[in-house]
């Protein structure tokens, strides 16, 4: 017999080898069960039908399916069961358990057992074929022939193990994790063999947890494992701080992608396996909280599990559940337009009242690819006061500055918002996950308190058992904040009560990453502009004729494609195999719908979906003559045989161009090498208009990003230009240059000028064979001002130009919406850039370099692979890259003053030039509007129908400037300024309406 050893540096092995024993013995009498199973198929079916299936026993360690595949699998147990019987279930794939006709619980790697209820006797499991919970580490990957099911088994679980486990683990990470922390030298892992690491120089706390350690397994050596369990329960209150100064707020958390490395059907059946899960969980685990945002997730689950659904929402009264969020989705915030951004919003609030009584107080988006300057501005406007994400931690060159803030919008607007510091939206209760955000927490003297979402995210099911034990032991442990799980919205009720004592960050949130999600899958982007333009036209339609037809769920599909993973290119193949065809089919639906609703005649008419008179060419329908017309706003006009007013005409000479407004000269090259507006010449550092490739291979995240190195890499493209002149009568002309461009692509470039116009249009016509490879377009100038601005969805931002920090440098690739401007100081002299479709651009000293198109690998045929196995997919893949084909781009540039009249600001040009008038056949329509005069950068946008006899008419400051707008109805409208929703703001001010910078104006027209 030896005494006590006083050698502490042997006990942390002990310790690990006592927890593999405990693991070990935590499931006992393990029982393989019969499972029947209906033949895979691609088509999903609910229960019931499910139960019509034939089906046939499966054996264990087989493979099954094709990707996304549905079974529906069927277990009799051999006895009914009791209070400990529980249904281990081991597929790669994710399966819904039912029980008694209703979904019980979500397996998936992650989530591998379920406590079946007393008296089970037959479930059925609803399987489907995808890798399941792709950040864990049994998330290997399927094999070629399918998902991998190695068996359903019956267990107990031994809750004496299960304790004395959590109770062991949770100890023993805090203790290596100050070994670490007080040594960094030391490796994460122990060392089985050899030197073992003396504790001499560590501190008495890591001494005294080896001790209790220790002492425990001794207790379960000698007595068993309650003695252990009552040793460290005495360890639990020995070490328990009562005073921590900070405390962590846990959120249940799973953060759902509704599509991206799966379509949309199978994002629907993940929100009934996450539902499910969050709703057992409870059951077990009263303290637990968990919050959810996107209506559209819960709009899918009552409509497949009704039973479900009502379920959620007795949680959510109980207060355990949460729903928030404000947005319909977590959408995308910077490639739609102000008007569809704003339409998240206002189905996300309808959808939140629906389900809730009221509107969500906050905008939960922890993980979306920047943050536009006007989202405040739009979180107001809708009742919202709080904003949350995680995803500004992403930055690559400047760390975000805050935890917790007041982020103000491009207007003044302010919310309350939080950033949690050092952690992702899926953090899983390990020591680092919980201690990381807290020592990062900037605002911790102020506010002593974070907000940490928590579970498995993307499609891995949100919160376990696992995680849900380690929050009952690991607070207020030596080092560890106090722990509790709460709700977001109380979490901010509280610290806003800290409001007067926080930094502000006035402006966007840039995100330094992901750059190339402006550009990705530019046909996608070209697609969704279609719709947001058709939308816009049937809107301006219903408003002036008064009709109403069903619009709710093309907004709906709408905005739904601006999920996070959608509109920006990061979705695999299947989501945009069948979200293109139904975007356009839906753009198609409500064009045709607005055609029905025009007053029906005889007449050929044009009707002019802009609150801004429009000039332009157009060709008559029958004798396709090319009539330059003015179209008044918001009405509908007769074509006459013979133009009104012809403009200068279009003089082409060698290779000059002129129409008296604006004049160029093309090159050998195929460049221009002089331009000029209104015979000022504009200054240019080389030509204009260059293709240039670069080699486009992403060090992580192919689909995501454009690295710096990439822009350093510019390969102008030097092939022979073949350029040739053409005149199209005395109202158009111009050159086309054909060339090769890299390896075996080819590019027609027009550029052209018209009568009467501006600007010079541009049209790229692309034969794409470039994989790996960016193509850019880029404008030279000497415009040298410090900052340029770039339209965003309402209004525009200033950012740097020229080199002048690590901000600037971090901006090399930054995002516009429908245009961006360069200038001298004082933005009186300038050039501006007008996209159809484009979002991305490279501005430097300027230089404009807007990106045209890329084609990285396609989500699921990079480093995803493991998730999207292609050798399982029923599709036919295109390619292996993005937009690998023909494509047509359009583009135009025009002078920039800021002084200029509003038809011709960047900000109005970009709702009009691409979005031609509807025609019809029929009688001409009076405008509603007579007159707007003043506010020159104060832009109507958007008519939003609101009855029948009133619509509103949306207006968005786009240049910081204030100033008044003085707006003349027709006879038989009234005009007054209205609040968002267009609730009435107040009759005073008669027809004159004051407006702030970049402020978002709503005016009501009402029938008289």
């Amino acid at each position: 017999m030896l005494p006590s050893h006083h050698l502490p540096q042997l006990i942390p092995n002990r310790i690990q080898a006592a927890i593999n024993r405990l693991q070990e013995s935590l499931w006992t009498g393990s029982k393989p069960l019969r499972v029947e199973a209906s033949e895979p198929s691609p088509e999903q079916v609910p229960l019931l039908a499910g139960k019509k299936l034939k089906l046939r026993p499966i054996g264990n360690c087989s493979f099954w399916g094709k990707l996304f595949d549905q079974r529906w699998c069927r277990v009799v147990l051999p006895a009914a069961a009791d209070a400990n019987t529980w249904l281990n279930w081991k597929d790669q794939g994710e399966a819904t358990l039912y029980v008694g006709d209703k979904p019980y619980f979500g397996f998936n790697v992650a989530h591998r057992f379920c406590r079946l209820p007393a008296g089970t006797q037959e479930v059925w499991i609803q399987s489907s074929c995808i890798q399941s919970a792709i950040w864990h580490s049994e998330a290997n990957g399927m094999d070629h022939k399918g998902s991998y099911f190695e068996g359903a088994f019956l267990c107990r679980r031994n809750d004496e193990v299960w304790n004395a486990y959590h109770d062991l683990k949770c100890l023993f990470d805090l203790a290596m994790d100050q070994r670490h922390r007080e040594n960094p030298a030391l490796p994460t892992t122990l060392n089985g063999f050899g030197l073992q690491t003396p504790v001499d120089k560590f501190t008495p706390v890591y001494r005294l947890m080896l001790r209790f350690m220790d002492e425990a397994v001794d207790a379960a050596d000698v007595q068993g494992i309650p003695a252990m369990h009552r040793k460290l329960a005495d360890a639990y209150r020995e070490l328990h701080m009562d005073k921590t100064f900070m405390r962590c707020v846990l959120s249940g958390h799973a953060h759902l992608d509704l599509v991206w490395m799966w379509p949309e059907r199978m994002g629907e059946l993940k929100a009934v396996n996450i539902f499910a899960t969050a709703n057992r969980l409870m059951d077990e685990y009263p303290e637990f909280r968990f919050a959810y945002s996107q209506p559209a997730s819960y709009e899918a689950v009552k409509r497949r599990e009704p039973v479900l659904y009502d379920q959620v929402r007795g949680r959510i009264n109980s207060g355990q559940w949460e729903a928030t969020g404000a947005m319909y989705v977590e959408s995308d915030t910077i490639l739609a337009c102000g008007e569809a951004l704003a339409r998240s919003f206002v189905l996300g609030q309808k959808g939140f009242t629906e389900l809730i009584g009221k509107p969500s107080k906050l905008t939960w988006l922890p993980d979306v690819f920047g943050y536009s300057a006007c989202l405040p501005q739009i979180m107001k406007l809708t009742g919202v006061e709080y904003f949350f994400t995680t995803k500004m931690t992403w930055n690559a060159i400047n760390r975000f500055p805050y935890s917790s803030f007041i982020w103000k919008g491009n207007d003044g607007s302010e919310v309350l918002a939080h950033v949690t510091q050092e952690s992702g939206y899926v953090t899983h209760m390990e020591i680092d996950n919980i201690k990381a955000p807290m020592l990062a927490n900037q605002q911790a003297a102020v506010h002593g308190e974070y907000l940490l979402p928590t579970g498995y995210g993307d499609g891995g099911g949100g919160p376990t058992r696992e995680m849900c034990e380690r929050a009952r032991r690991l607070g207020s442990l030596p080092g560890m904040p106090e722990i509790v799980w709460g709700q977001p919205e109380a979490f901010f009720e509280r610290l806003a009560k800290a409001r007067g004592q926080l930094p502000v960050h006035h402006g966007e949130c840039y995100l330094e990453y992901h750059r190339g999600t402006l550009t990705t899958h530019g046909n996608l982007k070209k697609t969704f502009r279609e719709l947001e333009r058709a939308m816009q036209v049937a809107e301006a339609v219903a408003s002036v004729t008064g009709k109403s037809w069903e619009r709710e769920s093309a907004w709906k599909r709408l905005v739904f494609a601006q999920f996070h993973d959608y509109i920006p290119g990061s979705s695999v193949w299947d989501v945009y195999l069948e979200g293109l065809p139904e975007l356009k089919k839906i753009a198609s639906e409500q064009t045709d719908k607005a055609v029905e609703a025009l007053p029906s005649g005889k007449s050929h008419c044009l009707f002019n979906p802009h609150a801004m008179e429009v000039r332009r060419w157009v060709r008559h329908p029958q004798t396709k003559k090319p009539l330059y017309v003015a179209l008044p706003p918001l009405s509908g006009t007769a074509l006459e045989d013979d133009s009104s007013e012809f403009p200068e005409a279009v003089l082409l000479k060698g290779k000059t161009i002129n129409n008296g407004l604006v004049g160029f000269r093309i090159n050998a090259a195929g460049w221009i090498d002089r331009l000029e507006w209104e015979k000022v010449q504009v200054p240019l550092r080389s030509s204009l208009g260059q293709l240039v490739l670069f080699p486009d291979k992403p060090a992580n995240f192919d689909t995501w990003d454009i690295d710096r190195q990439t822009l350093s890499l510019a390969q102008i493209c030097t092939a022979k230009a073949s350029v040739s002149a053409f005149q199209e009568g005395p109202h158009r002309g111009g050159f086309k240059v054909k060339r090769k461009i890299g390896k075996q692509s080819e590019s027609i470039v027009t550029f052209a000028l018209e009568s009467g116009s501006h600007l010079v249009h541009i049209t790229v016509d692309l034969d794409w064979q470039e994989p790996e490879t960016l193509l850019k377009m880029v404008f030279p100038t000497k415009y040298a001002a410090t900052n340029a601005r770039f339209g965003i969805p309402y209004g525009s931002v200033l950012r740097p130009q020229v080199p002048n920090g690590l901000v600037a440098e971090a901006m090399w690739e930054v995002p516009f919406s429908r245009h961006l401007e360069v200038f001298d100081e004082g933005e009186r002299e300038g050039l501006f850039l007008l996209t159809e479709a484009k979002y991305g651009a490279c501005v430097r000293d300027g230089e404009v370099g807007v990106s045209l198109i890329r084609s990285p690998k396609v989500t699921g045929l990079d480093a995803h692979r493991h998730a999207w196995p292609a050798h399982l997919s029923r599709l036919r893949i295109p390619s292996l890259y993005s937009d690998i084909g023909k494509q047509t781009i359009q583009l135009a540039i025009g002078r920039y003053d800021l002084t200029l009249p509003r038809e011709r600001q960047p900000a109005a040009l970009a709702e009009t030039f691409f979005t031609p008038p509807l025609a019809y056949q029929g009688k001409e329509m009076i405008s509603p509007i007579g007159k707007i005069s003043g506010g020159e950068t104060l832009i109507p946008c958007w008519a939003v129908p609101a009855g029948k006899t009133s619509w509103l008419l949306r207006f968005h400051e786009v240049a910081g400037q204030r100033g008044s707008v003085n707006i003349q109805a027709t006879k038989d409208w009234s005009v007054a300024e209205s609040y968002f929703d267009g609730s009435e703001k107040g009759k005073e001010g008669g027809n004159c309406f004051s407006y702030e910078p970049y402020q978002i104006l709503t005016v009501r027209f009402q029938a008289v």
